[in-house]
Parts: C-alpha cells; sequence; structure tokens
C-alpha cells in the first residue's frame, strides 16, 4: 500500500519536473519584413536571426502575356492585353493609359502623382511580403506580396524558391490544404493612409491554386466569388472541404463548401440589418480561425460614422464565435475601445485562442488577449499590454502551447510571451521594417520511411515510397527526404524492402 502511494507521488513529482523543464523543438520563426521586401528566419528559442530572404525574384517569373489565364490579370500586366480571349503583347502603353491609381503603381516606370499616372524618377519594385502559411505535411511554404500581387511558393527543407504566381489585385491572407494540395487566397481591405504601400482592393474573389514539386499549377485554378468585396479573413477547416471568409467593408461572413462549390452567407453585426453588397464598416472583420466546429472572428471595429444618421460613435472591438455547420453567430466578446483586434491562434493544449490587439499609440491599447470558448462561451482569460508595442500583428504558438510568438508592424519586434501572458523575451528587426505575418515551424524534417510527416509509419507510407519511385518529379520536397530509407542517396525497390521489414518488425 505504502509502496503505491510513494509509486504514485514519485510518478507526478516526476510529471511536474518534466513539465516544469519542457522546452519546445520548434524549428523556426517565418516572418515577413514588409519594408526590406525580406523574410527573415530566425530560431524560435535563441530569437537569433538565422536567414534574411529577398523577394526581388518572386515578380520575376511570369514572363510573357500568354502566361495570365484570367483577364484581369492580363490586363493589370504590365505591356499585356486581353484580346480574342487569350491575353496577347498590347501596343505600347504610357503612364497615361493607366486611370486606376493601383494598376499605375504596379506597372513597371508608372508611379501615381497629383491624382493621375506619370512617368516615375525610379521604377517601383516593391513587392511588399505579407502573409506566410506552412505546409508541413509536404515541405512547402508560401507567402503573398501583396504591392506585386504573387503568391509565391519555397521549399520548406531549404527556403529555396521554387515558383509564384500572379493573382493581382491586392491578395492578402493564405489558407493551405496540406492533403489535397491547395492553396486558397483572400484579398486586402482598404487601408487608409498607408498610401502605396498597401493597395486596397474592391474585389470579391477567393482564388483556389493546387501545388506540386512542380510549382504552383497555372492550369489548375479555380475562383469563388461571393456577392461581398474585400473578402479579407481566411481559414479552412481540418478536413480541407469548408473554407470561410469575412467582408471587411460589408461585416459578412461565408462558408464556401469546396465540394460542390456552394457557398452560404450571414450578416456578422446583430445591430445592423445590412445586405451583402452594402458597405458600413461597423466590424471590420479581419480574420478568421476554424477550430472543429467552431469558428472565430475578429473584428477591428473602432470609429464608426452611422451612414443614416450621420453620428459617429467608437465601436469596441470583439471576437466573435460562431457555429461553422449553421453559420450562426453563438458568442461575441468585447476586447476593448481601440484595441483593433487583429489576427488570432488556438492554443494546441487549450481550449483558449490567442488575439493580438492591434491597438492604437494614442490610447496605449496594443497588446495580446487570450479568450477561453468552454460551454459555447468566451470567457476573457487575461490581456497583456506595454506602452512600448506598436501595431502588433501577426501571431503564432509554440507546438507544446507554452509560448507565443506575436509580430509588431509598428515596433519591428517580434515580441514572445508564456501561456500565462508574461513578457518572456523579444527580438528586433528595425523600427522601419514593418514586420507582417509570422509562421512558425513545428514539426521540421520527417522521419525516414515517414512520408506524410504524421509520426507514424505505416502501409500508407509504402503505398507513398511506390508512388515517389515511379513519379519522382511529382514528390514533394518532404517525401522525396523521407523516401531514401538506407540513406544511400538512391530511392528504388530496396527503400521499399527495407521500409516494409521495419514495418513488420515493430
Amino acid at each position: 500500500m505504502i509502496k503505491g502511494v510513494l509509486k504514485l507521488i514519485i510518478s507526478k513529482i516526476l510529471l511536474v519536473i518534466l513539465i516544469s523543464f519542457s522546452f519546445t523543438d520548434d524549428k523556426q520563426i517565418y516572418s515577413t519584413i514588409q519594408m526590406m521586401d525580406q523574410v527573415m528566419i530566425i530560431d524560435p528559442i535563441s530569437l537569433q536571426i538565422e536567414q534574411s530572404l529577398s523577394t526581388e525574384f518572386v515578380s520575376q517569373n511570369v514572363s510573357t502575356c500568354i502566361d495570365y489565364t484570367l483577364e484581369m490579370d492580363c490586363n493589370m500586366a504590365d505591356g499585356c492585353e486581353w484580346m480574342m480571349n487569350m491575353c496577347m503583347e498590347s501596343s505600347s502603353q504610357s503612364c497615361m493609359d493607366y486611370s486606376m491609381e493601383m494598376e499605375c503603381n504596379m506597372a513597371d516606370g508608372c508611379e501615381w502623382m497629383m491624382d493621375m499616372c506619370m512617368e516615375s524618377t525610379g521604377s517601383n519594385t516593391m513587392n511588399t511580403p505579407h502573409f506566410i502559411v506552412l505546409d508541413e505535411t509536404n515541405g512547402y511554404w508560401f507567402v503573398t506580396t501583396i504591392a506585386s500581387g504573387f503568391i509565391a511558393q519555397y521549399s520548406l527543407i531549404d527556403n529555396v524558391f521554387i515558383d509564384s504566381f500572379f493573382v493581382g489585385d491586392a491578395p492578402a491572407l493564405l489558407a493551405v490544404d496540406e492533403i489535397n494540395k491547395k492553396i486558397y487566397c483572400s484579398r486586402m481591405m482598404p487601408m487608409n493612409g498607408m498610401g502605396n504601400m498597401m493597395p486596397s482592393s474592391d474585389s470579391n474573389i477567393i482564388q483556389s491554386l493546387s501545388y506540386s514539386s512542380m510549382g504552383l499549377e497555372l492550369s489548375n485554378v479555380s475562383e469563388y466569388i461571393i456577392d461581398s468585396p474585400a473578402p479579407h479573413g481566411l481559414a479552412i477547416n481540418s478536413y480541407g472541404n469548408e473554407i470561410f471568409t469575412a467582408s471587411n467593408t460589408a461585416d459578412w461572413i461565408y462558408k464556401i463548401n469546396l465540394e460542390n462549390g456552394e457557398i452560404t452567407g450571414a450578416a456578422m453585426d446583430e445591430e445592423v440589418n445590412n445586405t451583402p453588397d452594402q458597405i458600413t464598416q461597423r466590424l471590420k472583420p479581419i480574420q478568421c480561425l476554424s477550430v472543429s466546429n467552431k469558428l472565430f472572428v475578429t473584428c477591428s471595429a473602432g470609429p464608426w460614422m452611422n451612414p443614416w444618421s450621420g453620428q459617429t460613435t467608437i465601436i469596441e472591438g470583439k471576437l466573435q464565435m460562431w457555429d461553422s455547420d449553421l453559420m450562426t453567430l453563438i458568442d461575441s466578446i468585447d476586447l476593448g475601445e481601440y484595441s483593433s483586434p487583429w489576427h488570432i491562434k488556438e492554443s494546441p493544449i487549450d481550449e483558449v485562442v490567442y488575439v493580438v490587439l492591434g491597438g492604437d499609440n494614442l490610447y496605449d491599447t496594443e497588446g495580446l488577449a487570450c479568450v477561453r470558448y468552454e460551454n459555447n462561451e468566451l470567457v476573457l482569460e487575461w490581456i497583456v499590454g506595454n506602452e512600448n508595442f506598436d501595431t502588433l500583428h501577426g501571431v503564432d504558438v509554440s507546438s507544446d502551447g507554452q509560448r507565443i510568438y506575436v509580430s509588431g508592424r509598428g515596433d519591428g519586434k517580434i515580441h514572445v510571451f508564456d501561456n500565462q501572458g508574461n513578457y518572456i523575451d523579444y527580438v528586433s528587426i528595425g523600427t522601419m521594417s514593418m514586420l507582417g505575418g509570422i509562421a512558425l515551424e513545428k514539426k521540421g524534417l520527417p522521419s525516414l520511411g515517414d512520408l506524410n510527416n504524421n509520426v507514424e509509419i505505416n502501409v500508407v507510407d509504402v503505398v507513398l515510397l511506390v508512388n515517389s519511385i515511379f513519379s519522382p518529379m511529382m514528390t514533394s520536397p518532404y517525401q522525396n527526404y523521407a523516401s531514401d530509407f538506407n540513406e544511400d542517396e538512391d530511392i528504388n525497390v530496396v527503400d521499399i524492402v527495407n521500409l516494409v521489414s521495419n514495418i513488420l518488425d515493430n
């Protein structure tokens, strides 16, 4: 009896020790540096900068007009014109031919000045990398460049550029389906006062692209058209069969069924009865997050002028929780005036989400909030702020749930918190760097033989290995790495035999 009790006590002590001294095995932090046209790669523990990648070559991948398959993209490309249902070289254009500010600034050698398009003193070469997502099953990462209008694809093994695709019209956020190898892209919302650095979009399109080791497939592009403009927030469910988006200008939320194309929309604001095409911008939704059958949406809100009365009121920043099956609002929580909630991430170990508060310098409302979502109710666990924070933006959480990483657009820092809201550390990139999205690589390279990187080696991996041998050009970076089971730098039937033997032996 006494031995059993002692054994139990010792086991609990050991568990506490393990938890106390646990540390994340996360590999790298990826963050966009918008003002420098770079992506920084940072060690999540030491916070040392490991690599800096320029995005200058992203926009150089599309070389001819014939590469553009969509009329809108073609007409926005320099020297191209949509004719006879295809994109062709246009007659020479001058800057004066561009009547839209965004089109002008995207044209080579042109700049919008004095409400007209004029020859620039220097070519506009800004890409402005914005948002990053990782595919840790296959070994890729993707970034949007909102100024130049591209989605770029890189290898997660060595960060080598693979391909880019011109989507045009200010691409913003991304959602990735790792199973079906599809990437989804949303659009920028109005960014008043940001000039040419942050072009906005009136588009109502969510785009879908397939990808492989060969790059982003030009022949497999889909578009989903919603009834509202500026679909900015974007999320995908765990099954990869539904995506969610929210219109920043109309305050409407949408579910897109990827299997049948059906689109379901709902008004987000209970205080305003508006149609999908009516611009209200009272809630101003920013980002969506899908967790099981819950859908979370951050709303930056702020000063709002009632279009019917002309009266201006301050709307508190909010977090909404929706039933994603029924598309009905479950609960909403206020996070404070001028709090401006932006990006959001769930905890891997608890029923809480972390919400970045972009805030307002005048009121020192920048910070990080932790919100619990148990029993269909949102409860604020804690909020942490600091007068030195400036326009906080992106967020990600370590694989063990102990550390939260937040990027600062205004202060040029990546801030680190623990899951109790304590401020741990930061790394400074520079006050003028303008940090954007942030993504944390958690899995790293797969084990040999684990071709789908799911920490389980079975017959599925054997099938993938056979496919790797017969279709080596279509094998993803991680699959290619894990296929060489005997590490002889040659993937063949010997690897299959060894892999099968390993499965049978274990």
